[in-house]
């Protein structure tokens, strides 16, 4: 038997065999895309739910196709802006535990995670010592660009003690830094000059908040002149 023929039986047997197992190989990927498309669906379907429970098991849902890799940053970001407008106001922080959880189970949940807060308006606890600084802050976020402003969003203003000289911004990831010089800069061209300060490595609590989180803390440094203050707007860096 020549070499030309013995090849050509090569090929035949190899096709015999190949193409049977792309067949099946393209079938069970499509079994699994559509598996996968209907688990999402439900999902959707359970947050959304009238049904606090059910609404509850949805979260849970999630939470275990998260830790399968089995939701894209899309869906994500869409969950979070749904729960982030929810007038159930349980079921964002939830969504974010589950979140946080997942993301110990699976290192790429987190970079989902923090890819889909990324399009969500940054949260921004604020912390003042008097009712001036309180009425300060509400004061310049009307005064922010409508750009600017529909960027951040304040869930809390808290009044509190503390002998800080400066105002400052606290980061809470190493991955937001550069969000958080951007809202300095935001709030320095009112005239608030704010010292960004790096919390990842020196709160322990920082690790347990999601991304996307940042805190303004008002010192004994003197107000913009927007506030009645006498400090001038500065240079963004």
């Amino acid at each position: 038997m020549s070499m030309r023929p013995m090849r050509e039986i090569m090929v035949q047997l190899l096709a015999t065999v190949m193409i049977p197992l792309t067949v099946a190989g393209t079938g069970l990927y499509y079994t699994r895309w559509q598996q996968n498309l209907s688990d999402l669906k439900t999902m959707i379907d359970l947050v959304s739910d009238e049904n606090s429970e059910k609404r509850k098991f949805g979260i849970a849902m999630l939470e275990y196709l998260l830790k399968n890799d089995k939701v894209p940053v899309e869906f994500v970001a869409a969950q979070l802006d749904y729960a982030n407008s929810s007038s159930d106001k349980q079921m964002l922080p939830l969504m974010e535990a589950a979140l946080m959880k997942a993301s110990d189970e699976n290192a790429a949940v987190a970079e989902t995670f923090r890819k889909a807060l990324e399009r969500l308006p940054s949260r921004l606890f604020v912390h003042a010592m008097t009712d001036q600084q309180r009425a300060c802050i509400a004061t310049m976020l009307l005064s922010l660009k409508d750009a600017d402003r529909t960027q951040i969003s304040v869930p809390l203003i808290a009044q509190v003690n503390w002998d800080g000289k400066q105002h400052e911004l606290r980061v809470l990831k190493d991955s937001d830094m550069e969000r958080g010089q951007a809202i300095a800069n935001m709030f320095g061209a009112l005239g608030l000059e704010l010292k960004v300060i790096n919390l990842t490595t020196i709160w322990e609590g920082a690790k347990k908040v999601r991304p996307n989180t940042f805190e303004l803390w008002f010192g004994d440094a003197p107000l913009p002149t927007v506030c009645g203050g006498s400090a001038q707007p500065v240079k963004s860096q």
